[in-house]
C-alpha cells in the first residue's frame, strides 16, 4: 500500500511539472501496458484517474482503453466516469456494445444515467471539434483515396506512369493545404478535427474492429503526408520541429510523427530527421523521448495481437500501445 501511495504521489508531481505535455501522457499509457500485462490493475487505475485529472483532451482510444480496464476488474464507478468520456470523445454506443469485455459497462447501475444523456454527450464532442476543418480534410482524402486507387489498382500499365504521376502532383497540392493548416491551426488529427465519420457507421465498420481490435483513430491527414513523403522532398528541419511541436500539444500522436520521420528519412536521406525503428539503445532512448514504447515492447505488443486476431479475440482483450 506504501508503494501504491508513493507512485501515486510521484505521478502527480509529475504531472504537476509536465502540465498538459503529451509526451508525459503517451508514456503514462507505456506504463499502463505493463501494468495490465504484469496484472497489476491497481496501479494501473491510479494511473488512469491522473490521465482524467491532468488532461483537458484524452485520445478516444485511450477513453476506450480505459473502460476496457475498468470492466476487467469490474470498477463500476470508474467505468462510468471512463464511458461518459467517451461519449464525449465520439464514440458512439455501438462501438461499445461490439466488445464482450465494454459492453459490460452498459449494464451497471452507475452508467444508467450516462447512457440516457448519450446525445447530450455526443453533442459535447461535436461541438468540441472544428467541423469546417473535418470536412476540408474529409474533402482532400476523397480526392487522395481516388488518385492512390488509381495507383494501387489501376490498368497495370499506366500505375507508374499517368496515374503516378497524377498522383504525386496531387500529392503535392494537398501537402501545400495541409501544411498551411498546420502552421494556422496545428496538425488536424483528432484533437482538432475528431474521429472520421467512419465510426458513426456500425455496418461498415463492426467486422473491421472485430477482427483487427478497437483502435480508434484519425488517420486522413496522417496518411496523406506518408503519400507526399513516399517520394523524395527537400525538407527543412523547422518542419520537424513544428510536427514534434504538434506531438508535445496533443495535435499528432507520437507513432504517426515517427513514422512520417521515417518516411521523410527513407526517402530524402535527410539527416535533419532519424528513423525510430533501428535496434540499438540509441533507438531506444529517441523512442522513449518522443513518448514511444521501446522497439522490443512495440514487437511483443504486435505478436500478442496478432495471437488474439488469430483466436478472434482481439476485440475483447485489454488494447496495447
Amino acid at each position: 500500500m506504501r508503494l501504491v501511495i508513493f507512485l501515486l504521489i510521484l505521478s502527480a508531481i509529475s504531472l504537476c511539472s509536465f502540465g498538459q505535455n503529451y509526451i508525459y501522457y503517451h508514456q503514462t499509457f507505456n506504463r499502463v501496458d505493463e501494468d495490465v500485462l504484469s496484472e497489476n490493475y491497481n496501479l494501473a487505475l491510479l494511473r488512469l484517474d491522473s490521465i482524467y485529472t491532468n488532461y483537458d483532451f484524452i485520445y478516444a482510444q485511450h477513453c476506450f482503453k480505459s473502460l476496457q480496464i475498468c470492466c476487467y476488474v469490474d470498477d463500476s464507478i470508474r467505468a462510468n466516469k471512463w464511458l461518459n468520456k467517451c461519449f464525449t470523445q465520439g464514440i458512439p454506443i455501438w462501438f461499445i456494445r461490439s466488445s464482450e469485455l465494454t459492453k459490460k459497462s452498459l449494464a451497471y447501475s452507475t452508467t444508467m444515467e450516462t447512457i440516457q444523456d448519450f446525445d447530450s454527450l455526443y453533442s459535447i464532442y461535436k461541438a468540441s471539434i472544428n467541423l469546417n476543418l473535418a470536412n476540408q480534410i474529409d474533402s482532400l482524402f476523397e480526392i487522395d483515396q481516388k488518385y492512390t486507387q488509381k495507383v494501387n489498382d489501376g490498368f497495370i500499365l499506366f500505375r507508374h506512369t499517368i496515374f503516378g504521376l497524377k498522383w504525386i502532383i496531387n500529392n503535392k497540392k494537398q501537402f501545400t493545404i495541409i501544411n498551411n493548416i498546420i502552421k494556422e491551426y496545428g496538425f488536424p488529427g483528432e484533437k482538432l478535427i475528431g474521429l472520421p465519420k467512419t465510426y458513426e457507421d456500425s455496418v461498415s465498420t463492426v467486422r473491421y474492429i472485430s477482427f483487427w481490435g478497437p483502435y480508434i483513430r484519425e488517420w486522413q491527414a496522417y496518411f496523406m503526408l506518408l503519400h507526399y513523403f513516399s517520394t523524395k522532398r527537400n525538407v527543412s528541419v523547422d518542419f520537424k520541429n513544428t510536427l514534434f511541436q504538434n506531438v508535445i500539444n496533443g495535435n499528432m500522436t507520437p507513432f504517426q510523427y515517427a513514422n512520417i520521420c521515417r518516411y521523410i528519412y527513407r526517402h530524402s536521406k535527410n539527416t535533419d530527421y532519424e528513423s525510430y525503428y533501428g535496434n540499438d539503445t540509441i533507438t531506444n532512448r529517441k523512442r522513449l523521448e518522443v513518448g514511444l514504447n521501446t522497439v522490443e515492447q512495440e514487437k511483443r505488443n504486435e505478436l500478442i495481437q496478432r495471437e488474439r486476431r488469430k483466436n478472434k479475440k482481439a476485440n475483447d482483450e485489454i488494447m496495447l500501445e
